[in-house]
């Protein structure tokens, strides 16, 4: 069902960047909305992952790639017409699943592209742009366990990987508490939870679907063969958003508009052509109300995926 033919792993465009991937101290904004600092220093300030194939990634030749990377260019397009002002440089910073939030709340970038599960309960001064990609919560396993794992008992015979402080873990450790589960964190982490898996030390290993599918991929393994994602449809559904800075409303309504422009739309193809079906029926499976709450009134198909008309 899948292939890495036609799953982009390679740096494909260059933007003008200024790397702060490795900076250690906090660089705080002035008082003043997004776009009028950006007026006045020329400077849009972004955090990507690292360790999120197909979002912000390493790949094999450690070029830092992905979708959000290309999205750079199209956000800063949309910043440049709004501003009438042609010359915008990049500062990008490396966000992890542990400093997202912080960069953004302290100000240290005016967005974090990447895999950012929508949430209300973050005790942080951050937002989110509209809904760009639903996915959700399911496990890499070896095609021959297929069968001996029943969701409707209570796993506690499994022994389930996880990336720590995932909604993912937090959601798996609710629904089977007594599966046992095995949690793996950093850069590397989801990295090497799916090298455990290869070597029989876990049984499974529980994320979103698409980073699943990402990492299986980047490692070469044969998905829909000797490694499936299971179940077919999300146990829990979940939707991406970037996080952006509360109360700024002008930004928030750019960054959505940059999201919505067809440019934006033509990143899925590129970048997850061959597992687009896949995605749609992930989509359309989640808009349902009776899984998990991702209705048509809330979500619309304009705002998922970049709105990719699918069909």
């Amino acid at each position: 069902m899948f292939s890495t033919k036609g799953f982009i792993l390679t740096k494909k465009f260059i933007i003008t960047l200024i790397l702060f991937s490795c900076l250690s101290y906090p660089v705080r904004a002035q008082d003043s909305s997004v776009l009028e600092e950006v007026k006045r220093t020329g400077l849009l300030r972004i955090a990507v992952r690292e360790d999120a194939v197909p979002f912000g990634y390493r790949d094999n030749d450690e070029n830092w790639t992905g979708i959000c990377i290309d999205f750079l260019e199209i956000l800063r397009n949309q910043v440049r017409r709004n501003l009438d002002q042609p010359i915008i440089l990049i500062k990008l910073f490396k966000s992890t699943l542990f400093n997202r939030f912080e960069l953004v709340n302290d100000k240290v970038v005016a967005l974090e592209c990447g895999p950012n599960t929508i949430r209300d309960n973050l005790s942080y001064n951050i937002d989110f742009s509209d809904p760009f990609f639903v996915t959700g919560t399911q496990f890499l396993i070896k095609a021959e366990d297929k069968n001996r794992i029943r969701l409707n008992s209570n796993l506690s015979d499994l022994t389930i990987g996880g990336l720590r402080d995932t909604s993912n873990v937090e959601f798996i450790a609710k629904k089977y508490p007594l599966a046992t589960i095995r949690e793996f964190q950093g850069v590397t982490g989801r990295q090497r939870g799916v090298q455990a898996l290869q070597q029989g030390k876990i049984d499974a290993f529980v994320s979103d679907g698409i980073l699943l599918i990402g990492e299986a991929l980047l490692q070469n393994l044969s998905l829909g063969q000797d490694y499936v994602i299971f179940p077919e449809y999300p146990l829990e559904c979940e939707q991406y958003g970037m996080i952006i800075p509360s109360k700024d409303s002008q930004w928030r309504e750019l960054v959505n508009q940059a999201i919505a422009t067809p440019e934006a739309q033509a990143l899925y193809q590129k970048w997850i052509g061959p597992v687009l079906p896949a995605i749609e029926q992930t989509r359309n499976y989640c808009r349902q109300p009776e899984n998990n709450q991702i209705s048509k009134d809330s979500v619309d198909s304009k705002s998922i995926n970049g709105g990719i008309n699918l069909r």
